[in-house]
């Protein structure tokens, strides 16, 4: 459990997030290889949102993750490809981009 007041340090949460961008490169390979792992994938980048992130950060991102993710679960599941692949693009070049802004903090 985490405590009120403590914080996660800048790599911690880079790391996170770095494990949930590699679900999502998963989740895409699978859904052009129309493989039928798809949607158990897509499942694992939705498990790995579920929750709030190190320190509690970063949740307006994770939130914007959970809807995309669950949009993209609901069109892959009725067959219709092209928007589940446009959320789940749109999610994973979110990530990328927001592990850079957290980068650059490093310096």
């Amino acid at each position: 459990m985490r405590k009120e007041n403590e914080t996660a340090s800048i790599p911690n949460r880079v790391g996170h997030l770095l494990r949930i961008n590699s679900y999502l490169d998963g989740a895409i390979l699978s859904m052009w290889m129309n493989s039928p792992r798809a949607p158990v994938v897509m499942g694992m980048v939705e498990a790995s949102v579920r929750h709030e992130g190190p320190g509690g950060k970063d949740e307006e991102l994770l939130e914007k993750l959970r809807g995309l993710i669950s949009e993209a679960r609901e069109f892959h599941a009725s067959n219709d490809f092209p928007p589940a692949m446009s959320r789940m693009r749109v999610a994973h070049d979110l990530i990328a981009l927001y592990i850079i802004r957290l980068t650059e903090i490093l310096g």
